[in-house]
């Protein structure tokens, strides 16, 4: 085969999974984003992710021995939805530490995907039901493929439907017993939706309404009002308008000339905040960002670029984490700043932003300073 329909990593790990649920983490974000995450997964299923998490649930509600095969690709990888069950897509920034994957009663069971931001599909296959499957060790098996984020469109996901459910519409859903969290079920009579339990006498459309106006609700609190429709779909853009409304209004009112110059003028001063502007290896790059020109040695890629910087900020075989400066100011405080990441490399995260200067789409521009 070429190298195209082949990947370039694989590597197998056994998870054990409970509660229905387990999480795929690339090392940064925020440690208590996976709660909100899993509502958002029981609620429009069947993952959510925020672009540093990823929240899966699955049908069963346990497997002890769940094998997990974990695939990095250089490209968009064929689709082959017919051998899996269960399918989703996220954006996922992996750390220089790798991927690392987790069920609420498991350790971290580590993956060695290379730094930089993907697209994520997890599927899985062999469910024999919603919940207790029966047994400890009810044979699904996984496997994740992680390919570079070219800004394209997720997939829309496939939800697993149970077939003894799909065959009698008026079966009730798996109940949830307190203080366990379990998967969404659905039914034949509304099988695109991802309901995450149901009462006893409660009708199963009337929980998943319930359920989209409760999402709905979530939606118009994170975004600080009513979803802003031209970025609906744009990476950490609610995070942007929950923290400032009237910025995130403006962005969304640009036209693609300046979107463009909005990006480059956000990359260089990531680079200047990080430190990285007056840096002699940099400077050639910044000016080939705002005269258009081909980057320049060391900015070929997003890897040759961090082996230099790791080379300038350690040097061989050191690690250590400069602290970031808090960027709060007088900005209204809806909520925490959502762009203070506490104690990581500043100029690890402002690297990428010269690189998103460059994506065909401005709109797709993820700063991570």
């Amino acid at each position: 085969m070429t190298r195209d329909l082949e990947p370039v990593l694989e590597h197998h790990l056994e998870l054990a999974l409970d509660y229905g649920q387990f999480v795929l983490h690339g090392g940064e974000g925020e440690e208590d984003a996976e709660l909100a995450l899993l509502e958002a997964a029981l609620a429009t299923g069947p993952s959510a992710g925020d672009g540093h998490t990823v929240v899966v649930c699955s049908p069963h509600q346990n497997n002890f021995e769940m094998p997990v095969v974990v695939q990095v690709w250089a490209t968009r990888p064929p689709a082959d939805e017919d051998d899996w069950q269960q399918i989703s897509e996220a954006r996922l920034h992996i750390g220089e530490y790798g991927l690392n994957i987790s069920s609420p009663v498991d350790t971290w069971e580590p993956a060695p995907v290379p730094p930089g931001d993907y697209i994520v599909e997890i599927a899985g296959t062999g469910f024999v039901g919603y919940g207790w499957p029966g047994t400890t060790t009810p044979g699904d098996h996984w496997r994740i493929r992680c390919w570079p984020d070219d800004g394209s469109e997720l997939r829309t996901p496939r939800v697993w439907v149970d077939p003894d459910l799909a065959a009698d519409s008026s079966s009730a859903l798996p109940r949830i017993d307190s203080g366990v969290t379990l998967p969404s079920g659905t039914t034949a009579a509304s099988a695109h939706l991802v309901i995450p339990f149901a009462t006893e006498g409660s009708a199963p459309d009337d929980q998943a309404r319930q359920w989209e106006q409760a999402a709905a609700e979530r939606a118009r609190e994170e975004w600080g009002g009513e979803p802003i429709a031209a970025l609906a779909d744009i990476y950490c853009a609610r995070d942007l308008a929950g923290y400032d409304r009237a910025l995130a209004e403006s962005i969304a009112g640009m036209d693609v000339e300046q979107l463009r110059a909005l990006s480059v003028f956000c990359a260089e001063r990531a680079y200047e905040y990080a430190g990285l502007a007056d840096r002699p290896w940099v400077r050639p790059a910044l000016a080939a960002l705002r005269a258009g020109d081909p980057f320049p040695e060391h900015f070929q890629d997003a890897a040759a670029t961090f082996a230099r910087l790791d080379e300038d900020e350690y040097g061989p075989g050191a690690a250590q984490f400069r602290s970031v400066l808090r960027v709060d100011g007088d900005l209204p405080a809806r909520r925490r700043n959502p762009y203070d990441r506490g104690n990581i490399s500043r100029p690890h995260f402002a690297v990428n932003t010269l690189f998103h200067a460059r994506l065909a789409d401005p709109l797709q521009v993820r700063s991570r300073a």
